[in-house]
């Protein structure tokens, strides 16, 4: 291993190894893919293992956890539903398959002959029931077996040791451990629209698409309350709202026959596996939805922000140790003093940073003794429902203020996200929005919408042609090089060029001079380029604007050599 373990770890692994088939619990951030690799490491070079499978319950989880095996010295490779099956055939082939549950049994036949030795089960507390995890344990043919965990259900210990092996924690109390682990852990789980759902959920985007003014801004609440809140609040905006009921007129019968709070199978799932806390705060928008889930759940539930409820006895009540479950809307997030909680819950997602920090910081802050604390955030995938809550997260970051949530939660936070289908295919491909556009068979405007988000965030970039902007990112960089090399070769012309970071910075001259200039600046959030060309006898000012974020060096210097080769596009 290129890593050395902690003594914690070495010992995970000596007891791991003693045992055969074990689950290891420790907390996030203690280590637990470093003990699985040197596990199977060191049982290959034994030689009592031939092949190992390690399961994992994302796509991202399964790249991520490849490439890290990888970094230490095994021959692994992932093998996920997004990859052709060329690709899928030759990772089969390893001696350390990285895959989800569902692409194992997708590809059983491959699997079996494989004959797989060992199996390391990440995520374990899913191998209950009839989930996808259980099935590939029960029946593949592993002799030896490794669970890990930050956490297994009291109700779930039983089934998983019999089908992975023995249980052993190391407390995140442990000197040797407290150093390395967060306050508290953040969770996403996902509350997917069934295929009635999703249909009605593309005819709304429809509308907004065909709609503009205040029509259009009204349908785009309608999508957001349905995706975040359930059609329960989506049907009760539309009997408050004439102007709405008009605009859904055609929809209102599939808004009353599916389901009205989506999201209610995931959060009683989370409840299961957090089946230990002491209390837990539901943050919901809407009192009619925090009164159906009161009735769905138990009488030990407590309703803030209903218009009659005197705060004071409403509090008092929520402080009692039998009330174990407090549901409140956004009379709970300021000014009142919520109980601790070692539980909390983000039904409804919100872009705002301060309404997404006062959520986390009234609840999870010291005086439960030493109890672990989680922050679970239900989404909505492939919905605006995810971009508000990427936009909380980045917003809350951007404000200077840590919300402790890992790389690995914002990066399958923003797999789920329905700008993330635009950065791949520009990390594939150079082009303008109108193609991008109509490659991914998506509205014009909400593909600029995209772009806009991605390129004030640095993530995408445009460069200026003859067709318009050609967007771009850092992946597809070389493309762009090759593509339209002739609109990054700079003229000798003389410019001035502004641009902003913490102020404002404007420099006059040629393309070199300008370029050794910016080399001292650091990222730059915007870039504007003014000459005059002489086009058929007549002096013309040409104004360029780069309105989007740019740490990368690289990426500053073909802005600049883009802005430099004005001629050839402006001028054909």
């Amino acid at each position: 291993m290129k890593l050395k373990p902690r003594d914690y770890q070495r010992e995970a692994v000596d007891w791991a190894l003693n045992e055969g088939r074990a689950v290891v619990v420790m907390p996030t951030g203690t280590g637990k893919t470093l003990v699985a690799s040197m596990w199977v490491d060191e049982l290959m070079r034994s030689g009592k293992v031939r092949k190992a499978l390690f399961l994992e319950p994302t796509r991202f989880l399964v790249e991520q956890s490849a490439r890290f095996l990888r970094e230490q010295g095994l021959d692994a490779s992932p093998v996920h539903g997004s990859l052709p099956k060329s690709l899928r055939r030759e990772g089969w082939a390893s001696k350390v398959v990285v895959a989800t549950p569902e692409v194992v049994l997708s590809d059983w036949d491959r699997f079996k002959s494989e004959k797989f030795d060992a199996v390391v089960v990440d995520e374990c507390h899913h191998t209950t029931g009839k989930d996808a995890y259980l099935k590939v344990v029960k029946h593949g043919r592993f002799e030896y077996r490794l669970g890990l965990s930050a956490y297994v259900p009291p109700s779930r210990r039983k089934e998983i040791e019999e089908n992975i092996g023995k249980i052993r924690s190391w407390s995140w109390s442990d000197p040797r451990i407290a150093p390395y682990i967060p306050e508290w852990e953040a969770e996403v789980y996902e509350a997917p629209l069934n295929p009635e759902e999703f249909s009605l959920y593309e005819a709304m985007e429809s509308l907004w698409e065909s709609h503009h003014g205040p029509d259009r801004a009204l349908l785009g609440n309608a999508i957001r309350w349905f995706v975040r809140d359930g059609a329960l609040a989506l049907l009760e905006s539309i009997e408050n709202s004439e102007r709405l009921a008009d605009l859904l007129k055609d929809l209102r019968r599939d808004v009353m026959t599916v389901r009205p709070l989506h999201k209610l199978g995931s959060l009683m799932r989370v409840l299961n596996d957090h089946e230990g806390f002491e209390k837990s705060i539901i943050f919901v928008e809407r009192v009619s939805v925090a009164e159906a889930l009161a009735e769905k759940l138990s009488t030990d539930v407590l309703i803030l922000g209903r218009r009659k409820v005197n705060p004071k006895e409403a509090i008092a009540k929520a402080k009692m140790p039998e009330n174990r479950i407090i549901i409140s809307t956004s009379a709970g997030e300021e000014g009142i003093d919520l109980p601790e909680a070692d539980l909390l819950i983000i039904w409804s997602n919100v872009a705002s940073p301060l309404r997404f920090i006062q959520r986390i910081g009234r609840v999870l802050r010291a005086g439960l003794e030493r109890r672990y604390k989680w922050v679970v955030f239900l989404v909505t995938p492939d919905t605006v429902d995810v971009d508000s809550l990427i936009d909380g997260l980045l917003q809350a970051k951007m404000a200077g203020v840590s919300v402790n949530i890992s790389e690995e939660v914002v990066e399958y936070v923003w797999s789920l996200s329905r700008r993330r289908k635009f950065l791949d295919a520009l990390d594939e491909e150079p082009m303008p929005a109108d193609v991008l556009s109509k490659a991914l068979g998506a509205p014009i405007s909400r593909t600029r919408e995209a772009l806009r988000w991605l390129c004030s965030r640095g993530l995408a970039f445009y460069i200026f042609t003859p067709v318009g902007k050609v967007y771009f990112t850092k992946n597809s960089l070389k493309k762009l090089k090759v593509k339209f090399r002739e609109y990054l070769e700079p003229d000798q012309i003389e410019a001035k060029v502004r641009v902003r970071n913490d102020r404002e910075l404007s420099v006059r001259g040629g393309y070199e001079r300008v370029k050794r200039r910016l080399a001292k600046v650091g990222a730059v959030s915007w870039l504007h380029f003014s000459t005059a060309l002489m086009s058929g006898g007549v002096e013309r000012l040409v104004n360029l604007t780069y309105n989007f974020r740019v740490e990368d060096r690289e990426i500053l210097d073909i802005i600049l050599r883009n802005a430099y080769s004005v001629k050839k596009f402006y001028l054909s």
